[in-house]
């Protein structure tokens, strides 16, 4: 019964990722709604694992939504992204922490890339036009739709507590 349980919660918490991935490429919103409830589900998870380190996720759940709203203050993240990144981190602790925060950041860089391609294409009209070296600075007034990269993050925090279980 238990291993079914935290079976669900993980798949209802990788489902809310995805939802806030679907929510941010649609809207560039995510709505507090999606982060609370990652958040909430953390707990009756956490109890049916007792050697989680619930107080280390707490401590570093909240030390990067002190650092998520201080990015968020001078305009390099959105709010929404801070409060996903939190909530995400709740689930990965101490144990899945760094690869988390790294594999996030290794799939925004790829995202930006993509967009930024993407982007040059439909501009140039082709590839090749679109590779010739110049500024786009259009581009880079663009904003990206960050929730889908923390999204993959969480997957990974998923993917392995499942492996873990």
């Amino acid at each position: 019964m238990e291993t079914w349980l935290g079976n669900a919660l993980l798949f209802t918490f990788g489902g809310l990722c995805l939802l806030a991935a679907v929510s941010d490429v649609r809207s560039f919103t995510i709505p507090n709604r999606l982060s609370l409830a990652i958040a909430a589900l953390y707990p009756a998870y956490a109890l049916l694992h007792p050697e989680i380190d619930w107080l280390g996720a707490l401590i570093v759940a909240t030390a990067v939504l002190a650092v998520g709203f201080g990015l968020f203050a001078f305009n390099i993240l959105g709010g929404g992204d801070a409060k996903l990144i939190a909530a995400i981190m709740l689930w990965a602790g101490t144990e899945y922490g760094l690869a988390f925060i790294v594999l996030t950041a290794l799939f925004g860089g790829i995202q930006s890339i993509v967009f930024w391609l993407t982007h040059r294409i439909r501009a140039a009209g082709s590839l090749r036009m679109a590779l010739v070296p110049n500024l786009d600075e259009d581009f880079l007034k663009t904003s990206i739709p960050y929730g889908l990269a923390i999204a993959g993050g969480g997957l990974f925090v998923m993917l392995s507590r499942l492996k873990g279980s």
